[in-house]
């Protein structure tokens, strides 16, 4: 058996996202910089973006540069599959460093969902990694123009776990900050100023399945109408499920509305378990539902979040009560 099957813990990726000239190559290179960022692993696309021909010590193989901070970047050329598999073959074989966690720069123009789906398309060779957060990057002086004219920063925006806004001394925070909030009011906010930031900032983001109260009243459903294309809506539910439920009604929910479904994620109640079940899934692609130990914080309602293309927010909302609470369904 591999050594790579006996590690502790899943190696955390977090995907760096932005659209051009958002500022997300500026703020990589800061991060790299910074000493809590060693044994990081990052993937790019190509190396001229980020910059780091001064911090190079040796290049191992054509694609693959080892940073004097202890840094290992490789270039992206291939599948993404293929990439992530590689390093851990390496870095086995003692190729390559040992890395605790990988970060991988998208292009600007890039779907951040086909990236987010590699990690449910391969599970056998990358169990060993656990995608934690999307990152986006967000430029205060043209961020709302480009989403006015361009689907995938629409996307990049809806999807994230953490928005960084960059250029805030050239742009209007307070505009930006509303604008993030109508559209994404789950994401954590930071600020990057030149690209300068603290990393645990950045990664702040892991594994969150806290459900968001800051923007909504406790103990209703939630929903922005954030714009005509996505919507964003929060489902919670008040009863536990049969483990036979939650099989049929999410396999239900994937093959039905997965085209329109960009992601859903969420914490189930199911009878027997003590801790929370999480949901996680991209489109037709989702983790087997999993329990964890216990629910993140003192409140234990389950929840949904479901973020859905070119539909209502009503349709969604029925689609996350068919899991979460089918007694409301059959009632009404």
């Amino acid at each position: 058996m591999s050594n790579l099957a006996l590690d502790a813990e899943p190696i955390p990726v977090t995907i760096l996202t932005g659209f051009l000239g958002s500022g997300k190559t500026t703020l990589l290179r800061h991060l790299l910089s910074h000493p809590d960022m060693d044994e990081t692993a990052v993937i790019v696309n190509e190396f001229g973006e980020v910059g780091l021909d001064h911090m190079l010590l040796e290049t191992s193989e054509e694609d693959t540069l080892l940073l004097d901070n202890g840094c290992l970047c490789c270039g992206l050329r291939g599948d993404l599959v293929d990439t992530l598999h590689s390093l851990l073959e390496r870095r086995e074989r003692g190729e390559v460093p040992a890395f605790k966690r990988v970060m991988i720069e998208t292009t600007g123009l890039a779907d951040p969902v086909p990236v987010m789906q590699t990690f449910r398309s391969d599970p056998l060779r990358l169990s060993v990694y656990e995608l934690a957060s999307l990152v986006t990057c967000f430029d205060t002086v043209n961020g709302i123009a480009t989403l006015e004219h361009h689907a995938e920063a629409e996307r990049q925006l809806a999807m994230a776990d953490t928005v960084v806004l960059t250029k805030g001394d050239l742009g209007n925070l307070d505009t930006a900050r509303a604008e993030i909030v109508r559209r994404n009011d789950r994401a954590i906010l930071r600020e990057a100023l030149q690209g300068e930031i603290d990393p645990s900032q950045v990664l702040a983001g892991q594994a969150r399945f806290d459900l968001p109260v800051a923007h909504e009243p406790h103990g209703h459903d939630h929903s922005h109408n954030h714009h005509d294309r996505i919507v964003s809506v929060v489902v919670r539910g008040s009863q536990a499920l049969s483990w036979e439920h939650v099989r049929i009604a999410v396999g239900e929910l994937v093959e039905q509305h997965g085209d329109k479904l960009l992601r859903v994620k969420g914490l189930l109640a199911v009878e027997g378990q003590e801790g929370p079940i999480s949901v996680d899934g991209v489109q037709h692609l989702f983790h087997r539902p999993r329990p964890l130990d216990a629910w993140p914080g003192d409140d234990q309602t389950p929840f949904l979040v479901g973020i859905a293309e070119s539909v209502t927010e009503d349709e969604v909302r029925a689609w996350l009560l068919e899991v979460l609470d089918p007694a409301q369904v059959a009632a009404a």
